[in-house]
């Protein structure tokens, strides 16, 4: 079935593709189902306004050896307990702002000092962060990227977000993001490096051309600017006119990866506004090359719906582009689709198999063989959604067509503004996926790794995502699946489920959904865990983190009491981690006794209530706790509604390090559990007073590393209702109710 999405502006359709959000202009009227790709939440909630009324606020996880503020409040029992910990807070600011949406990298020269970190930074409205340490994470520098200058344009984009980091041979440190604009539709996909170890970054340069008769010759910046034109900068797309309903293709959520060229393939650069190739100047060709993938939200014009003033323009497809550099991000090769078509891909925006809706993609380049592999969650199916790898073997210059890794079980979510009404109410977006309890969105992402220790090992791949195929639509149950491949991707061996707790799969998964009987009540399969991310180290030790709920067996308390609450426990959020040593080329290794060996389906796969039932009763992959105390991820990011996409870890040497979204600073704004009264905060949907989150580091040992987390305590109730404390609150801050 063809899904259509009609708009009004760029700027409208990245806001109202998940419902509405103030301060952005061009109101438009889409129609767009569930099931189609959702941008970044850093894109969704562009209209960020934040401003805390705070003067203080906890600081717990900061070192002591800063300088210390001088602060009138007294700690609280979260704060106080919280401060016994040994997760290690990288952002160092004091401003009471949120970070989230973490990546991590590892300087292969100096693995276990040199860390260098990513994350959305909403310090100075919604920018890049990043974070770097050089004594293995005891300590960190902070600050935010340099936004890229515009050419001839002499604004600058004024948000950015979908954090990506990678380190090169050399111990170059490469950092992809997207920027954008909060007023208009200018976009752009851009890498800077860091030669330092990520404390000073490269500033991208968009070019501006030079005559018609040779548009090459192009500058970046004013008279004298030294910056080569173009560099960093993989993609632009300029809002022709930002006070009307114009409306340019959107790149989102963009990836990136390292590694060597294959045999045969000769470093290229290219000219910075036709991409034409041309030859490298070798004081500046990388000693690998480096890989960009993004999701591109293509438009067309196309007639209105009644009642809005045209242009108006649809979505022709929402598809995986790659492109690469050779010359350390200088210059960057013509943007090719790799999301290929297969005969599993139904037509969705084109009447034609390929995958056109696709979202979230991922590379890994094996270090051996300088093959490149990228995995993404595709939407060209009948229901669940699916998770597919396309490759290449010439260094990014062909790619073959998708192959089939596993279906994706999210349409069995509970949804906002369907069944979770409540999270509406809160802010959240109409048809986002969410988690019992919560309101946060939970997009099914996932990554990829190969194994890299090349000769027998080099066609092996791990891949990662989490879905709700155990869970239902009112008591969510999602869980961390592992996929392994041992050919290349031709066939695959899963799922193994990671998380180890209880966990089983409902009689029906699909009830109260589609004319289906309503699901049934108290019953309940397993706590939450999700976004995973995967990697492995040189010797073999798979890591995967992700979140977990697992400990929170009872809690009945809650930060918006029963309006949000649907069953005991499953409310507090706590980072764990797992392991497995493959110590066997092209085994079975680290997959469980009930996973299945599958290959590539010739027609579109639509599995039912009865398909792939969890039957493992035994894991191959040891779990452990790595975050030392709970988070509430109701005091994270406006009412609960957002706590970024995604987490990572990195294996250098022989430590596991790993960043997270972690909410133990963040308390309650005043919601019917945590303020003086029983209504709704006045602003839902906006971030309110005390809500925040940081960026958390710890570091383990990659192998038979873990269980560094205390696990549950009875501590562990402070942070189900925490109050905003009242003397760190600007006197002439209104709270609602006092």
């Amino acid at each position: 079935m063809k899904r259509v999405l009609v708009l009004c502006g760029l700027a409208a359709f990245l806001v109202i593709v998940a419902g509405p959000a103030g301060g952005v202009p061009n109101p438009a009227q889409i129609r767009l189902p569930k099931q189609a790709p959702p941008p970044s939440g850093a894109v969704v909630f562009r209209d960020v306004d934040l401003g805390t009324g705070l003067t203080e606020c906890p600081q717990a996880g900061l070192s002591s050896d800063q300088p210390q503020p001088l602060d009138r409040r007294t700690k609280d029992l979260v704060e106080r307990f919280s401060s016994t910990s040994s997760d290690v807070r990288a952002n160092q600011d004091y401003s009471c702002f949120p970070q989230n949406e973490t990546s991590i990298a590892v300087n292969p020269r100096n693995p276990l000092r040199n860390i260098v970190a990513g994350a959305n930074e909403y310090r100075t409205l919604s920018r890049s962060g990043f974070y770097s340490s050089t004594d293995g994470g005891k300590s960190w520098y902070d600050g935010e990227l340099p936004p890229p200058s515009l050419g001839a344009n002499p604004e600058i984009l004024d948000a950015s977000g979908d954090p990506a980091l990678a380190f090169d041979r050399d111990g170059v440190v490469y950092y992809a993001t997207i920027n954008f604009n909060r007023s208009d539709d200018t976009n752009t996909v851009t890498v800077q490096r860091s030669t330092n170890g990520g404390f000073t970054w490269s500033r991208a340069c968009v070019p501006i051309p030079g005559p018609a008769a040779s548009p090459n010759s192009a500058r970046c910046g004013g008279t004298g600017d030294p910056r080569a034109a173009g560099d960093g900068v993989v993609i632009y797309d300029e809002d022709p006119d930002e006070s009307g309903p114009i409306a340019v293709n959107f790149h989102d959520k963009e990836f990136i990866a390292v590694g060597p060229r294959p045999a045969g393939v000769t470093p290229t650069c290219y000219t910075p506004v036709t991409r034409t190739p041309t030859a490298c100047n070798p004081a500046i060709v990388g000693s690998d090359r480096i890989y960009v993938t993004w999701t591109l939200f293509e438009v067309a014009e196309t007639d209105c719906t009644a009642g809005v003033q045209p242009p108006c323009f649809e979505t022709s497809g929402v598809r995986i582009l790659e492109s690469h550099s050779d010359d350390q991000a200088r210059s960057w090769s013509p943007p090719q689709t790799i999301n290929g078509s297969a005969p599993f891909c139904i037509a969705f925006f084109a009447d034609s198999d390929e995958c056109d809706a696709s979202q979230a993609s991922v590379p890994t380049v094996n270090p051996a063989t300088g093959h490149v592999f990228v995995a993404f969650e595709n939407f060209n199916t009948p229901d669940e959604n699916q998770y597919v790898v396309v490759r290449s073997r010439d260094g990014g210059s062909t790619w073959e067509d998708p192959l089939f890794v596993g279906s994706l079980y999210d349409v069995n979510f509970p949804t906002a503004g369907v069944n979770r009404l409540d999270c509406s109410t809160r802010g959240q977006q109409g048809g986002r996926d969410v988690l019992t309890n919560s309101c946060f969105r939970v997009p099914s992402f996932g990554n990829i790794v190969v194994d890299k220790r090349g000769g027998a090992f080099a066609d092996d791949l791990y891949v990662v995502y989490g879905d709700n195929r155990n869970g239902t639509r009112v008591s969510s149950n999602s869980d961390v699946f592992l996929f392994k491949s041992t050919d290349g991707g031709l066939t695959w061996i899963g799922p193994t489920r990671v998380n180890n707790d209880a966990s089983t799969t409902p009689a029906n998964r699909d009830c109260g959904r589609g004319g289906r009987p309503a699901c049934p009540t108290g019953v309940h399969t397993g706590n939450d865990q999700w976004w995973p991310w995967v990697d492995m180290g040189e010797n073999g030790e798979l890591n995967v983190v992700f979140y977990d709920r697992r400990l929170d067996t009872t809690s009945v308390e809650h930060e918006w009491g029963s309006f949000s609450r649907q069953r005991p426990g499953n409310y507090l959020v706590w980072l764990w981690g797992a392991q497995c040593t493959v110590t066997t080329a092209d085994s079975r290794e680290c997959t469980a006794p009930s996973a299945d060996l599958s290959g590539q389906p010739t027609a579109p796969v639509n599995p039912g209530p009865a398909d792939d039932v969890d039957t493992q009763t035994s894991s191959p992959i040891a779990n452990f706790p790595v975050s030392d105390v709970p988070s509430n991820f109701d005091y994270s990011f406006r009412a609960g509604i957002f706590a970024g996409d995604y987490n990572s870890v990195a294996v250098g040497g022989s430590q596991a390090f790993t960043v997270w979204t972690d909410a133990r600073n963040g308390r309650s704004s005043g919601g019917p559990a945590g303020g003086p009264v029983s209504s709704l905060p006045s602003e839902p949907g906006r971030n309110p007073i005390c809500e925040q989150s940081d960026l958390f580091f710890d570091s383990y040992g990659a192998a038979g590393g873990g269980g560094a987390g205390p696990g549950a305590t009875p501590n562990d109730s402070f942070f189900l209702v925490a109050l905003c404390p009242r003397d760190a609150l600007d006197p002439s801050y209104h709270v609602q109710g006092n």
